[in-house]
């Protein structure tokens, strides 16, 4: 049963979800939705023009240099909306009936934070489906005073609304629950044992903070 501790707002919140449902807050996007942004680096493939295929990192401005094209905007697209967008470029002047190919390599754009008794705390790009355990091994890991068993995933959730999901490790190592998927903007706060300012502080800057629940 999920445990769901009171928040300053009096509502009751719904745990971390262990498998990501739609309008939790908690959705992983695939490919297919995920929209590009600004550092993530995709590989294009034009059907038989080698020429044209190649590696792109998308600029600040959201713009990937193209042959015989140059700059194309392709951050806020889907891949799909940018090979199309590419095929019709190509199409409209150079090439007939273009088959364009985009496979997402670095997923910059989606990161989350890893603060606290961590090893390296630091902002990590997801590439892909990545788990709460997977998230700290990013992060090198925790550090020997770590809580293992306090630590904090701030989530914000469809509403606008930020969550403190508290994780116990332990239950995770042990199989007991499942290791959480974590998603874009998340931030991981592992606190110190003993040490319950860090996390008051945290949560004192978060804007639209609405309480805690227990995963």
């Amino acid at each position: 049963p999920e445990n769901v501790v009171g928040t300053e707002a009096g509502q009751e919140m719904s745990a971390l979800p262990e498998d990501p449902v739609a309008g939790s807050g908690a959705i992983i996007l695939p490919d297919s939705d995920y929209v590009l942004g600004p550092a993530d680096e995709i590989e294009i493939d034009v059907f038989q023009v080698e020429e044209l295929s190649g590696t792109e990192r998308i600029d600040s401005r959201g713009y990937i240099a193209m042959p015989m094209l140059g700059p194309v905007k392709v951050a806020g697209l889907t891949r799909e909306q940018a090979e199309d967008l590419l095929a019709e470029l190509y199409g409209a002047e150079y090439l007939h009936d273009p088959q364009v190919n985009i496979d997402i390599i670095d997923y910059v754009s989606r990161r989350v934070t890893v603060m606290g008794s961590v090893n390296k705390p630091d902002v990590y790009p997801l590439k892909g489906q990545t788990t709460l355990l997977e998230a700290l091994a990013m992060a090198g890991g925790l550090e020997r005073l770590a809580d293992e068993s306090s630590i904090v995933v701030f989530r914000t959730n469809a509403n606008g609304e930020v969550i403190g999901y508290l994780v116990d490790m332990n239950q995770i190592t042990s199989g007991e629950k499942v290791d959480p998927e974590v998603t874009a903007n998340d931030m991981i706060v592992v606190p110190q044992s003993g040490s319950k300012t860090f996390i008051k502080n945290v949560t004192d800057t978060l804007r639209g903070f609405v309480g805690f629940a227990t995963y």
